[in-house]
C-alpha cells in the first residue's frame, strides 16, 4: 500500500469521490485495486468520512496488513467505531500484522472482552509484549517505544553487530545497533555507518558511543519530545530502574507525541480537553465542554451580581450609561492580553526552554512588555472615551467627560497590568502544584480577568467622580 506519493488535499478528496462511487456501483474489485495502490495514511483520512456501511465495506477489501496499518493511523474516535464492527477474528488478523507499539495502540481502544480474546489468539510472544506495553502509562517512555531492536554484546565484533541486522524484521528501521552487557545494561552505540566502514572483525569495544541521551520507562513523552529536539536524534534507547535496556523511540514516534501535546495544549487553552476528540459520542464530548462554560457562566453572574449590589447606589443613571458603554472595551483589552501573555509562557514551559522556566527572567521581560501595552493602550482609551463624553451632546460634559476618560484610561492601565501577572505567573503556579499550565489560559482564568477588569473599572470611576468631581 505504497505506490502513490503523498497526495494534495484535491488528490485525497478525488480519491474519496472515487471510493464513494465504486462502492455506490458495487465494483469491489476496481475498489479492492484502488486501496492497494493508495497509501495507508490517505485510505486512513478517507476512512475517518465515511459512514459506517462504507466502512464496513473498505476494511473487508483490505488485507490484514493494510487493514492494520489504516486502523493505526485513523484518529481514536473513529479507532472507536471501526472496532465494534469488527469481528473477533478480524481483529486477531489485524493485530498480528502490527508491529507491537502500533498493536497496543489499537488493543487500548478494544473493550475488555475483545482484548482478552485478541491477545489469546495470537502467538504468546507478540501478547507478552502488547501487555507489557499496555501496562505503562500511554504518555510515559515505556508506552510510545517499541521493544524491537537490534543489540549485540559488548564483547563482540562487527560481524556480530552485521548479523544480528540481518536477523531482524526487514520492515523495522534501525539507526543504531546498541551494545549492552552481559546482564542486558545498556553500554552504548553503535552507529550503521561505523558497521559499514569498519573492519567486520573490529571489536565492539572499540567503537563503541556513549553519548547518545537515554530515557526511563515512566519519563514522560513531552521531556522525550525535549530530548529529541535539543539534541536532534532519531532513535533513543528506554531503560528500566536498573540501566537494563528495554526498547527504543524513534523520530516518527516523537513527531506524533509533538503533534498530540501541541493539540491537548491548545485545547485546553480553549476550555476542552483532547477527550472530547476520542469519543464518537456527542453527549460525552458536550460533558468535557460544559463544565468550563458553566465555569465562566457562573463566575461571570457571580461577579455581575456582586458588583451590581456594591455600586448600584454609587451612581447615577447616567453615569451608569457611560460606564456600561466603555464595559466591552475594559474586558476584552484586559481578557486578551493576560491570554497573549499565559500563551507565550505556557508554550515556554511547554518546549522545555530554559529561559521560560526562569521565572524571573520571563517577569522581567514579559512585565515590561504588559507596561508598555498597559500605557498605550490605557492613553488610547482615556483620550478618546474622555473627548467622547465631553463633546457628545448625551454626554456627562468637559469636566465630568475628563473625569470618566481618566478612570476608563487607568481602569484600562491596571486590568491589563492584573490580566498580564495572573497570565505570568498562574502557569508557573500550576505547574508547581501538578497542573497542566495550559489550563491558565482557560475560561477558568478569563472570568478571573474580567472579574478584576470590572471591578478595578467601578472602583476607578466612583473614586474619581466623586472625589474629583465633586
Amino acid at each position: 500500500m505504497a505506490k502513490l506519493t503523498n497526495m494534495s488535499e484535491v488528490a485525497r478528496k478525488q480519491l474519496l469521490d472515487r471510493i464513494e462511487q465504486l462502492i455506490e456501483e458495487n465494483d469491489f474489485e476496481e475498489l479492492r485495486q484502488l486501496l492497494s495502490e493508495s497509501r495507508s495514511s490517505d485510505v486512513a483520512e478517507v476512512v475517518e468520512v465515511l459512514d459506517e456501511i462504507a466502512r464496513q465495506i473498505l476494511f473487508d477489501l483490505l488485507d490484514p496488513e493494510d487493514a492494520g496499518e489504516v486502523l493505526e493511523k485513523i484518529d481514536e474516535a473513529t479507532r472507536t467505531e471501526v472496532v465494534e464492527d469488527l469481528t473477533n477474528d478480524e481483529l486477531t488478523n489485524i493485530v498480528a500484522t502490527l508491529p507491537p507499539d502500533e498493536a497496543a495502540d489499537v488493543v487500548a481502544d478494544l473493550s475488555d472482552a475483545q482484548t482478552e480474546e485478541v491477545l489469546d489468539h495470537i502467538p504468546k510472544a507478540e501478547s507478552d509484549q502488547i501487555e507489557k506495553l499496555l501496562s505503562y502509562d500511554e504518555e510515559s517512555a515505556g508506552g510510545i517505544m517499541t521493544p524491537e531492536f537490534v543489540a549485540v554484546n559488548v564483547s563482540g565484533t562487527i560481524d556480530d553487530a552485521i548479523e544480528q541486522i540481518r536477523r531482524a524484521d526487514p520492515e523495522e528501521d534501525f539507526y543504531h545497533v546498541f551494545v549492552v552487557d552481559s546482564n542486558r545494561k545498556f553500554r552504548g552505540t553503535v552507529d550503521i555507518q561505523t558497521l559499514l566502514r569498519r573492519r567486520p572483525e573490529t571489536a565492539i569495544a572499540d567503537v563503541l558511543e556513549e553519548e547518545l541521551p537515554t530515557v526511563v520507562l515512566n519519563t514522560d513523552q513531552e521531556e522525550i519530545a525535549n530530548i529529541f529536539r535539543k539534541n536532534d536524534l532519531i532513535v533513543m534507547p528506554v531503560l528500566d530502574e536498573n540501566g537494563i535496556l528495554m526498547g527504543r523511540i524513534t523520530v516518527d514516534d516523537v513527531v506524533d507525541v509533538m503533534e498530540e501535546e501541541a493539540e491537548e495544549d491548545v485545547l485546553v487553552m480553549a476550555g476542552t480537553h483532547p477527550d472530547e476528540l476520542d469519543t464518537p459520542k456527542i453527549l460525552k464530548a458536550a460533558s468535557v465542554r460544559l463544565p468550563w462554560l458553566l465555569t465562566c457562566m457562573i463566575g461571570a453572574m457571580i461577579s455581575g451580581i456582586f458588583l451590581i449590589s456594591i455600586f448600584k447606589n454609587q451612581f447615577q443613571e447616567h453615569e451608569w450609561i457611560s460606564i456600561f458603554m466603555f464595559f466591552p472595551a475594559i474586558l476584552a483589552l484586559g481578557g486578551n492580553s493576560g491570554l497573549q501573555t499565559s500563551t507565550i509562557v505556557v508554550r515556554g514551559l511547554a518546549t522545555g526552554d530554559l529561559a521560560a522556566l526562569n521565572i524571573h527572567q520571563v517577569f522581567m521581560r514579559e512585565g515590561r512588555v504588559a507596561v508598555i501595552v498597559a500605557i498605550f493602550c490605557g492613553f488610547i482609551a482615556g483620550a478618546v472615551s474622555a473627548l467622547w463624553l465631553s463633546i457628545h451632546p448625551g454626554g456627562l460634559g468637559p469636566g465630568r467627560g475628563a473625569i470618566m476618560g481618566l478612570s476608563i484610561g487607568l481602569s484600562m492601565f491596571f486590568g491589563i497590568i492584573l490580566s498580564t501577572t495572573l497570565g505570568l505567573f498562574l502557569p508557573f503556579f500550576f505547574r508547581r502544584v501538578g497542573i497542566d499550565p495550559a489550563i491558565s489560559s482557560g475560561p477558568l482564568v478569563t472570568t478571573a480577568n474580567d472579574s478584576l477588569g470590572c471591578l478595578t473599572y467601578f472602583s476607578l470611576a466612583l473614586l474619581l467622580l466623586r472625589w474629583l468631581g465633586g
